[in-house]
């Protein structure tokens, strides 16, 4: 025979009792605060440094990654490149977007990281120079290739946000 405490009843009273429905309050108080919240995003001016013309409802901010060791790299010695494509966020004209990479080794410092060009509705590139001078490696002679690049699964994390309408 099992000990009281491990019956099935114990176990419903229990877990079914205070606990678990100021659990489930919780829970349920969590997803309407973060359903209120998404869609707060506010665009003051747009890539032009205008007032946005679009209406409200119509602003969405889509983020990605080029992917962990799926980035492709081209370029040659100090000077490597990517497109990204960002043309599943659904944009009508330029986003604003913002950029980091990482990656597994040697991406803290590189220059160019943080600059994305070309931007449009679809895709934008990153181009990175090399290695930077700070105060603590003031040597730069580095420069990495597309198959360093590669080797150190180099990517691009971005958040664009821009109009759908």
């Amino acid at each position: 025979s099992l000990s009281p405490l491990l019956t099935k009843q114990w176990y419903q009273r229990r877990v079914r009792g205070p606990l678990h429905n100021t659990m489930l309050l919780l829970a349920i108080s969590i997803c309407v605060l973060v359903t209120l919240s998404q869609g707060q995003v506010k665009m003051i001016t747009d890539h032009y440094g205008d007032e946005p013309a679009n209406p409200a409802p119509c602003l969405v901010t889509c983020a990605g990654s080029s992917g962990y060791g799926k980035t492709k790299w081209t370029g040659e010695p100090g000077r490597v490149w990517t497109e990204i494509n960002i043309s599943r966020c659904g944009f009508v004209e330029r986003p604003i977007v913002t950029t980091a990479m990482n990656g597994r080794g040697w991406f803290d410092y590189q220059v160019g990281m943080s600059s994305p060009w070309g931007i449009s509705k679809s895709k934008f590139g990153i181009t990175i120079l090399g290695r930077a001078m700070t105060s603590w490696s003031p040597e730069a002679s580095w420069k990495p290739t597309p198959v360093e690049a590669q080797n150190f699964d180099w990517n691009i994390n971005w958040i664009a946000v821009g109009f759908t309408c």
